[in-house]
Protein backbone atom coordinates (compact mmCIF):
# COMPACT_ATOMS: atom_id res chain seq x y z
CA UNK A 1 0.00 0.00 0.00
CA UNK A 2 2.16 2.72 -1.28
CA UNK A 3 -0.33 5.56 -0.54
CA UNK A 4 -0.16 4.29 3.12
CA UNK A 5 1.47 5.82 6.50
CA UNK A 6 1.77 4.44 9.60
CA UNK A 7 1.95 6.96 12.25
CA UNK A 8 2.71 6.49 15.69
CA UNK A 9 1.26 9.12 18.65
CA UNK A 10 4.26 8.25 21.30
CA UNK A 11 3.09 7.32 25.03
CA UNK A 12 5.76 9.96 26.23
CA UNK A 13 3.99 12.63 24.00
CA UNK A 14 -0.07 11.77 24.91
CA UNK A 15 0.40 10.90 28.37
CA UNK A 16 2.58 12.16 30.94
CA UNK A 17 4.46 8.53 32.08
CA UNK A 18 5.48 10.12 35.41
CA UNK A 19 2.12 10.13 36.88
CA UNK A 20 -0.39 6.88 35.95
CA UNK A 21 -3.25 7.38 34.33
CA UNK A 22 -2.91 10.80 32.95
CA UNK A 23 -3.92 11.54 29.57
CA UNK A 24 -2.45 14.77 27.76
CA UNK A 25 -5.70 16.17 25.90
CA UNK A 26 -5.59 17.40 22.83
CA UNK A 27 -2.04 17.14 22.20
CA UNK A 28 -2.23 15.10 19.55
CA UNK A 29 -5.14 16.92 17.78
CA UNK A 30 -3.47 19.60 15.46
CA UNK A 31 -0.97 16.89 14.21
CA UNK A 32 -3.71 14.56 13.81
CA UNK A 33 -5.65 17.30 11.68
CA UNK A 34 -2.28 17.26 9.00
CA UNK A 35 -3.71 13.71 8.55
CA UNK A 36 -7.02 14.42 7.35
CA UNK A 37 -8.03 13.05 3.59
CA UNK A 38 -4.25 10.48 4.14
CA UNK A 39 -4.23 6.69 4.51
CA UNK A 40 -2.88 5.97 7.45
CA UNK A 41 -2.46 3.05 10.27
CA UNK A 42 -2.36 4.56 13.25
CA UNK A 43 -0.65 3.79 16.60
CA UNK A 44 -0.89 5.01 20.05
CA UNK A 45 1.84 4.19 22.82
CA UNK A 46 0.57 3.19 25.74
CA UNK A 47 2.85 5.42 28.08
CA UNK A 48 1.36 6.16 31.82
CA UNK A 49 -1.64 3.37 31.57
CA UNK A 50 -0.15 0.29 30.67
CA UNK A 51 3.45 0.10 32.08
CA UNK A 52 2.53 0.71 35.94
CA UNK A 53 0.50 -2.39 35.91
CA UNK A 54 3.58 -4.36 34.28
CA UNK A 55 6.03 -2.95 36.46
CA UNK A 56 3.84 -4.12 39.45
CA UNK A 57 2.31 -7.21 38.46
CA UNK A 58 4.20 -8.59 35.61
CA UNK A 59 2.59 -10.83 32.69
CA UNK A 60 0.37 -12.66 35.77
CA UNK A 61 -3.30 -12.58 35.14
CA UNK A 62 -3.94 -9.76 37.43
CA UNK A 63 -1.43 -7.91 35.37
CA UNK A 64 -2.67 -8.58 32.31
CA UNK A 65 -6.48 -8.03 33.33
CA UNK A 66 -5.46 -4.51 34.75
CA UNK A 67 -3.30 -3.43 31.78
CA UNK A 68 -5.75 -4.19 29.80
CA UNK A 69 -8.62 -2.28 31.30
CA UNK A 70 -6.66 0.63 31.47
CA UNK A 71 -5.38 0.75 28.09
CA UNK A 72 -8.97 0.39 27.09
CA UNK A 73 -9.52 3.62 28.83
CA UNK A 74 -6.72 5.54 26.69
CA UNK A 75 -7.85 4.05 23.93
CA UNK A 76 -10.76 5.52 24.27
CA UNK A 77 -9.37 8.97 24.83
CA UNK A 78 -6.91 8.75 21.63
CA UNK A 79 -10.43 8.31 20.13
CA UNK A 80 -12.64 10.59 21.28
CA UNK A 81 -9.12 13.49 20.69
CA UNK A 82 -9.09 12.22 17.05
CA UNK A 83 -12.29 12.34 16.70
CA UNK A 84 -12.59 15.98 17.71
CA UNK A 85 -9.68 16.67 15.01
CA UNK A 86 -11.73 15.23 11.97
CA UNK A 87 -9.86 11.62 12.34
CA UNK A 88 -12.34 8.79 12.46
CA UNK A 89 -10.78 5.63 13.98
CA UNK A 90 -11.34 2.25 14.46
CA UNK A 91 -9.63 0.56 17.67
CA UNK A 92 -8.13 -2.47 17.14
CA UNK A 93 -6.58 -4.34 19.83
CA UNK A 94 -3.62 -6.36 18.99
CA UNK A 95 -4.39 -9.22 21.26
CA UNK A 96 -7.08 -9.75 18.91
CA UNK A 97 -5.27 -9.66 15.52
CA UNK A 98 -1.38 -10.53 16.78
CA UNK A 99 0.20 -13.65 17.65
CA UNK A 100 3.39 -12.24 19.42
CA UNK A 101 5.06 -9.78 17.25
CA UNK A 102 3.48 -11.71 13.95
CA UNK A 103 0.37 -9.51 12.59
CA UNK A 104 -1.97 -13.44 12.55
CA UNK A 105 -5.50 -11.82 11.33
CA UNK A 106 -4.64 -8.68 8.58
CA UNK A 107 -8.65 -8.37 7.92
CA UNK A 108 -10.28 -5.86 10.71
CA UNK A 109 -6.96 -3.63 9.85
CA UNK A 110 -8.02 -3.92 5.87
CA UNK A 111 -11.49 -3.55 6.33
CA UNK A 112 -11.01 -0.45 8.06
CA UNK A 113 -9.13 1.10 5.90
CA UNK A 114 -11.20 0.05 2.94
CA UNK A 115 -14.13 1.94 4.90
CA UNK A 116 -12.13 4.89 5.35
CA UNK A 117 -11.43 4.73 8.73
CA UNK A 118 -8.19 5.01 10.41
CA UNK A 119 -7.40 1.77 12.20
CA UNK A 120 -5.94 2.45 15.53
CA UNK A 121 -3.46 -0.51 17.37
CA UNK A 122 -1.63 0.31 20.40
CA UNK A 123 1.05 -1.42 22.48
CA UNK A 124 -0.54 -4.02 24.58
CA UNK A 125 0.01 -8.05 26.23
CA UNK A 126 -0.62 -9.94 23.72
CA UNK A 127 -1.03 -13.89 23.58
CA UNK A 128 2.19 -16.09 21.75
CA UNK A 129 3.80 -19.79 21.75
CA UNK A 130 5.12 -19.56 25.47
CA UNK A 131 2.62 -17.37 26.93
CA UNK A 132 1.94 -13.69 26.53
CA UNK A 133 4.19 -11.24 25.63
CA UNK A 134 4.33 -7.44 26.16
CA UNK A 135 4.37 -6.04 21.84
CA UNK A 136 5.22 -2.08 21.82
CA UNK A 137 3.80 0.45 19.43
CA UNK A 138 7.55 0.46 18.03
CA UNK A 139 6.82 -3.31 17.34
CA UNK A 140 3.78 -3.05 15.63
CA UNK A 141 5.33 -0.06 13.18
CA UNK A 142 7.77 -2.37 12.11
CA UNK A 143 5.60 -5.02 11.33
CA UNK A 144 3.31 -3.06 9.93
CA UNK A 145 5.41 -2.22 7.76
CA UNK A 146 6.83 -5.20 6.59
CA UNK A 147 3.40 -6.51 5.52
CA UNK A 148 1.82 -3.34 3.87
CA UNK A 149 4.84 -1.52 2.73
CA UNK A 150 3.71 2.52 3.27
CA UNK A 151 5.94 5.21 2.23
CA UNK A 152 6.88 6.13 5.57
CA UNK A 153 6.66 5.86 9.21
CA UNK A 154 6.40 8.37 11.14
CA UNK A 155 6.81 7.82 15.05
CA UNK A 156 5.43 11.54 17.15
CA UNK A 157 7.26 11.49 20.21
CA UNK A 158 7.63 14.40 23.19
CA UNK A 159 11.15 15.56 21.68
CA UNK A 160 11.69 16.61 18.11
CA UNK A 161 14.23 13.75 17.42
CA UNK A 162 16.69 11.37 18.18
CA UNK A 163 19.48 13.40 20.10
CA UNK A 164 23.05 11.95 21.42
CA UNK A 165 22.42 12.34 24.67
CA UNK A 166 19.04 13.38 27.09
CA UNK A 167 17.65 16.65 25.09
CA UNK A 168 18.71 19.42 26.80
CA UNK A 169 22.08 18.34 28.46
CA UNK A 170 25.03 19.76 27.60
CA UNK A 171 26.70 18.19 24.13
CA UNK A 172 23.57 16.64 23.27
CA UNK A 173 22.70 16.65 19.77
CA UNK A 174 20.46 16.11 17.42
CA UNK A 175 20.89 13.51 14.84
CA UNK A 176 19.40 14.53 11.33
CA UNK A 177 20.89 10.61 10.01
CA UNK A 178 20.19 7.71 12.32
CA UNK A 179 22.24 4.83 12.25
CA UNK A 180 22.96 1.78 14.75
CA UNK A 181 24.81 2.37 18.33
CA UNK A 182 22.74 5.05 19.49
CA UNK A 183 20.80 4.14 22.83
CA UNK A 184 18.93 6.32 25.65
CA UNK A 185 15.93 5.88 27.81
CA UNK A 186 12.87 8.26 28.03
CA UNK A 187 11.67 9.55 31.53
CA UNK A 188 9.21 7.47 33.57
CA UNK A 189 8.71 3.96 33.77
CA UNK A 190 9.17 2.24 30.38
CA UNK A 191 9.08 -1.32 29.52
CA UNK A 192 9.27 -1.80 26.10
CA UNK A 193 13.09 0.10 25.90
CA UNK A 194 12.31 3.60 25.55
CA UNK A 195 13.93 5.62 22.82
CA UNK A 196 16.45 3.03 21.93
CA UNK A 197 13.68 0.84 20.91
CA UNK A 198 13.01 3.64 18.86
CA UNK A 199 16.13 3.38 16.82
CA UNK A 200 16.06 -0.02 16.54
CA UNK A 201 12.49 0.15 14.77
CA UNK A 202 13.46 2.90 12.79
CA UNK A 203 16.21 1.17 11.57
CA UNK A 204 13.82 -2.00 10.81
CA UNK A 205 11.70 -0.47 8.80
CA UNK A 206 14.68 1.25 6.74
CA UNK A 207 16.04 -1.74 5.85
CA UNK A 208 12.58 -2.63 3.88
CA UNK A 209 13.25 0.36 2.19
CA UNK A 210 10.69 2.56 4.02
CA UNK A 211 12.60 6.16 5.36
CA UNK A 212 11.30 5.97 9.60
CA UNK A 213 10.94 9.80 10.71
CA UNK A 214 11.25 10.98 14.17
CA UNK A 215 9.11 14.32 14.39
CA UNK A 216 7.90 16.56 17.76
CA UNK A 217 4.30 15.70 18.20
CA UNK A 218 3.98 19.80 18.30
CA UNK A 219 5.95 19.76 14.84
CA UNK A 220 2.53 20.29 12.80
CA UNK A 221 4.78 21.32 9.66
CA UNK A 222 6.63 18.15 9.53
CA UNK A 223 3.66 16.24 9.99
CA UNK A 224 2.51 18.19 6.60
CA UNK A 225 5.39 17.72 4.84
CA UNK A 226 5.32 14.10 5.26
CA UNK A 227 1.61 13.66 4.37
CA UNK A 228 1.78 15.81 1.36
CA UNK A 229 5.06 13.14 -0.03
CA UNK A 230 7.80 15.70 0.93
CA UNK A 231 10.39 15.88 3.65
CA UNK A 232 10.46 16.87 6.74
CA UNK A 233 13.29 19.53 7.38
CA UNK A 234 13.39 19.42 11.33
CA UNK A 235 13.02 15.35 11.84
CA UNK A 236 15.46 13.15 12.62
CA UNK A 237 15.31 9.78 10.30
CA UNK A 238 16.42 6.17 9.44
CA UNK A 239 16.63 6.21 5.60
CA UNK A 240 16.88 3.19 3.11
CA UNK A 241 20.81 2.72 2.36
CA UNK A 242 21.28 3.87 -1.14
CA UNK A 243 22.78 1.64 -3.23
CA UNK A 244 25.85 2.43 -5.11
Amino acid sequence: MADLLVVKFGGSAITDKKRPYTYRWGRLRPAAQALRGVRAALIHGAGSFAHPHVRAFGLTPVGIAKTKAALRRQTAMVLEDLAAAGIYAMPIEPSDVFWGRRLARREPIEAALSAGLYPLLHGDVVPSDGGHVVISGDDIAVELASIYRPRAVVFLMDVDGIYTAEPGTPGAVKLRDISGGVAGGAAGIDVTGGIAKKVEAGLAVASLGIPAYYCSIDDVAAVRAIASGGEPETCSAARPSRRP
